[in-house]
Parts: structure tokens; sequence; C-alpha cells
């Protein structure tokens, strides 16, 4: 194998493809980058037994044939590399390959290719296309919801549903639950629990400024998302998700309309009187004009502030996980929120104005006051 191409787009795939190579792979044999010439193209592959990430790019292929070699110490050598081309040429005597980059001339040693497997082959049982603004936005709104507790992997995923030509992403740790709908033309209904890890290796391929679609395709327990050059296939979790509509209150009693903007900047303010630790607890107080968002701890202090807030029903006392409450603020794009309430203790909706497709549950903490 003998190959030239640029040196950014091979740091830019190398970094890219490296993201499927966890830092104790199941077998050594997946520390490595596996790299393969394609149809007058330069193909990389990575993976372990979840996910796999190929990408393509262009270069001029002297020689075809195939290496693998490890990922971190070529990702490291790659991007320090001072020349804006790179030749790489494989020495099958001693079973190293050797890297040019101007005058500069390095070896790096290879793994066995033979042991590497091959890149997941799909021929899907359902193919959808959706744009990659959309798809941002879905995972935008819903991935923060979800658990990072491995011990409960049905819910460190995000439910994904399309029927009725729409799509839904729905995350949830089971504490919170963020819904979000847009409208997808598509005469093929899917229901699947992806990864989130997956989900954030899609976002962050979908950051180019010429808007791309994506690919997205269902396989039995496997899904695959094709962006431009990029190939990701990984497997899904299996599992049946809670029902997440029966979360959602059918009525409330008490709605209090806010400004995002004051109400962010005083949980932040307020919360850093709060208990350290995974739960740092504001209380709020609403009543007809005002809100009393307040938090105290014995080793720091006390906060209290007051925001304006127009509320309908009767006045309340309800406590959150602060970072319960900035998160989802943090993704609402209009002026005003509606807080929709019962009780101090059941779940509690919020909504931006005039954006309906998107939900956001949250369960209070119980607290006294």
């Amino acid at each position: 194998m003998i190959f030239t191409c640029n040196t950014n787009n091979l740091n830019k795939a190398i970094q890219t493809v490296q993201r499927a190579i966890v830092s104790r792979p199941s077998t050594p044999i997946f520390s490595g980058i596996h790299i393969k010439t394609v149809n007058g193209n330069i193909v990389l592959h990575a993976m372990d037994l979840n996910m796999a990430i190929s990408c393509t790019i262009e270069g001029n292929i002297v020689e075809d044939g195939e290496i693998v070699v490890s990922a971190k110490h070529l990702s490291e050598l790659v991007r320090k590399l001072p020349s804006e081309n790179v030749t790489i040429s494989k020495n099958v005597t001693n079973s190293t390959i050797k890297v040019l980059a101007g005058n500069s001339e390095y070896q790096l040693l290879l793994m066995n290719e033979e042991d590497y497997p091959q890149f997941p082959t799909f021929n899907a049982d359902k193919t959808i296309t959706i744009s990659d603004e959309k798809i941002k936005e879905l995972i935008k709104k819903t991935i923060f919801a979800c658990s990072n507790d491995e011990s409960r992997p049905l819910f460190t995923g995000i439910l994904v549903e399309i029927q009725d030509n729409k799509i839904t992403f729905v995350g949830t740790n089971t504490h919170r639950l963020s819904i979000k709908t847009m409208e997808q033309l598509t005469n093929e209904p899917m229901s699947m629990i992806v990864p989130a890890k997956v989900l954030n290796e899609i976002y962050k391929n979908l950051n180019g400024d010429v808007p791309v679609d994506v690919q997205i395709s269902l396989l039995n327990n496997q899904f695959m998302v094709v962006i431009d050059n990029i190939v990701i296939v990984s497997r899904l979790i299996e599992g049946k998700f809670p029902d997440y509509r029966r979360v959602i209150p059918p009525q409330f009693a008490v709605k209090t309309t806010v400004n995002i903007k004051e109400l962010a900047g005083a949980v932040e303010r307020v919360a850093l009187f709060s208990t350290e630790g995974d739960y740092s607890i504001i209380k709020m107080s609403v009543g007809a004009k005002e809100m009393t968002i307040t938090s105290s701890s014995p080793d720091v202090g006390t906060g209290r502030e007051v925001i304006s807030c127009h509320t309908e029903g009767e006045d309340l006392n309800v406590a959150f996980n602060s970072t319960y409450i900035l998160d989802i603020l943090k993704n609402l794009e209009t002026e005003e929120a509606t807080f929709s309430m019962n009780t101090s203790l059941s779940p509690v909706c919020v909504q931006a104005e005039g954006e309906a497709d998107y939900t956001y549950i949250v369960t209070p903490v119980r607290v006294v006051f």
C-alpha cells in the first residue's frame, strides 16, 4: 500500500473514526484504525462491539492495500505533522508503515489486518432521509435529559419514533423527560432506542457550512447513519421504553409564565448557595405576580431572588434540582416559558411560548419550606 493525501483531511478522518474506540477495548485489535484503499479513495474504519465509524477521503493511490495501525500513535503523529501532504507506505517485510511529510520520516509498527473484523454491511429493512438541521435540533433538545447510569441502559438512549408523518425524540432519566416532535414526510414507521453516545457522534459530524441530508437505516437491532463521507453503525438499545405519554398530566391547576433569561440568571446565582453534589436544590415560591427563588446551605449561606411572573391559579411552593431547570431553560429559544403545575410534588410541565411541539416534564423534589 502506498498513498498520498492532504494531511488535514487525514487528521480529520482519524479524529472522526477513533471516537468509536473505547478507552479499554474489548480486544487489542480494536485499539487500531483500519485503513484501506477502495475505488481510488482512502477509507478509514474504527470500531468496538457496539459502534463502528467509517470515513472516506480522497488521495493519490499509488498501490492498493490495507493496514491496521495504533489509533493513539497515528492520531498524535498526523495531528502534529508540519507538511500539507503526507505519504504513507507499507513495508510488508518488517510489518511497519513509513510516514513521510516534508523532510520528516517516521515508522510505525503495524497490527495484523487479518484480525480486524469487516466493517458491518447493511441491507436495510427501512430507510429515511432527514435534513441535518432537523436532526441536530431533535438531538440538542432531548439528549441532555438522558441518564448516564450504565446500570440502567434503557435510559442512556433516545427513543426515536417515526409515524403519521412526524418524527419524535424522547429522552429521560426517570426524573425528567424531554420530548421534541417535528414534521417528517415518510411512509416508513420506525421505533428504536438509539444510544446517546451515538447521537452525540452524529451531532459532532453535523458541523459543516453546507447543508447535508442524513440517511438513517434500520436492520433488526442495528441502525446505520450516513452523513456525506461518514458512516456510523451501532447496536440499538434493547428493551421496552416506558410510555412517556402517561407521564404528562392531562390538565394543570396552576400556570405561571416567566422571562427565561431572568429565571435562568436567578437560578444560577441562587444555586451557588445550595448543598454541593448531584442534587443542587432550589426552592420556588410562586405567587400571582412574583416568584421567589431561594436556596441555603449550612456551609455556604443563603441565596434569595425575586422575579416577576404571571400566574393563573393558587400560590404554590415547589422545589427542583437546579440543573434540571437550567438545562431546559438553555434549550428554549423564546423570551418566555410557562411552568404548568398541580401540586408541590406532581410532575411539572415546562414549555416555551408558541412551541407546542417541545415538552419538558420534571419531577419536583420533596423538601420542607
